[in-house]
């Protein structure tokens, strides 16, 4: 059995032999993503959350990090207003300090979909070089900073994974399809593994057309399409949730799910479990943000729960 120790000195060594690593600039700790520019899910739009809220956040910038991320923050060369970096940005001891320290709460385990992650699921279990790519916004962004590719890579001691985050305040992929960015920034990362998610996804044609894009230099990739978490939508109205453009639980989930399936994609509904576990938490919402949009060290440790729930799902009977 490995000890959280030799896993996160792995760790470690793997951020700094993979070109690229870490989280952006400590200096930004908890609001490491650039401003969110979703017309929807910002700021300026709080939602009804705010009216029963035991928090005051700031109005400009976030909540101070009770835990910042402990592993060292390096990040790889990229456009203006675009962020790439590799994770995990926590070491093992540290997420299980703050899992030991969340409110907690209960969640139906998303159900397993291998159908199209075969070569990621023989990479996992066999053993071999995995190398994950998430493609988003700054949700996006606070998933990976969870650390949950460290617990990954716990549950899967036989593989070796390398994980980029590459990411756009309010960034979908109505921006990763233009300017050659997948040609600039994505093929030559090789990934066997793109995690395409958040909350500011504008247009289904627009997911399509990265993923052909990418599958066009790299024929052999897999996908997993993940709806969104976070945001304004108050995930105590189950009604409000579902209207939300993200949602699993709307029409975007559906659509999304319809879209897996034509491209042959694994697909992830993160908003049920999400609105699940803070439902049972017992606590406001906001105990789980660190502003009116974006998840704390808390909330990302509910996203990396559910990953986790996904990814060692048993089998079927």
């Amino acid at each position: 059995m490995k000890t959280a120790r030799s896993l996160s000195l792995r760790a470690l060594v793997l951020l700094a032999t993979a070109g690229i690593a870490g989280c952006p600039p400590s200096g930004h700790a908890q609001d490491a993503a650039p401003a969110d520019r979703n017309a929807v899910n910002t700021a300026a739009r709080p939602g009804d959350m705010m009216g029963d809220s035991p928090v005051t956040f700031p109005k400009e910038g976030a909540l101070p990090a009770k835990f910042p991320p402990d592993v060292k923050e390096r990040s790889g060369p990229v456009e203006k207003d675009y962020y790439l970096f590799s994770s995990p940005c926590r070491s093992l001891a540290q997420i299980r300090a703050i899992q030991q320290e969340m409110s907690q709460g209960e969640f139906t385990p998303p159900p397993p979909d291998w159908t199209y992650l075969r070569r990621t699921r023989r990479l996992l279990t066999e053993g071999g070089d995995l190398r994950l790519l998430a493609v988003g916004d700054s949700i996006v962004n606070d998933t990976m900073r969870s650390g949950w590719v460290a617990l990954l890579q716990e549950a899967y001691p036989k593989a070796c994974i390398q994980a980029t985050v590459y990411v756009r305040g309010g960034g979908g992929c109505q921006h990763y399809r233009e300017e050659d960015r997948v040609a600039k920034y994505i093929l030559p990362r090789r990934p066997d593994l793109v995690l395409l998610g958040g909350i500011s996804q504008q247009d289904i044609t627009s997911i399509r057309e990265v993923i052909r894009q990418i599958r066009q230099g790299l024929p052999e990739v897999e996908f997993l399409l993940a709806t969104g978490t976070f945001g304004t939508a108050d995930p105590r109205d189950a009604d409000t949730l579902a209207r939300a453009p993200h949602s699993g639980t709307g029409a975007y989930g559906q659509q999304l799910k319809a879209l897996a399936a034509d491209e042959r994609c694994a697909y992830l509904d993160m908003t049920t479990p999400w609105a699940e576990y803070i439902r049972t938490s017992g606590v406001h919402p906001h105990r789980f943000y660190r502003d009116v949009v974006h998840a704390n060290e808390f909330g990302e440790q509910i996203l990396a729960k559910i990953l986790m729930a996904f990814w060692t799902a048993p089998d079927p009977p």
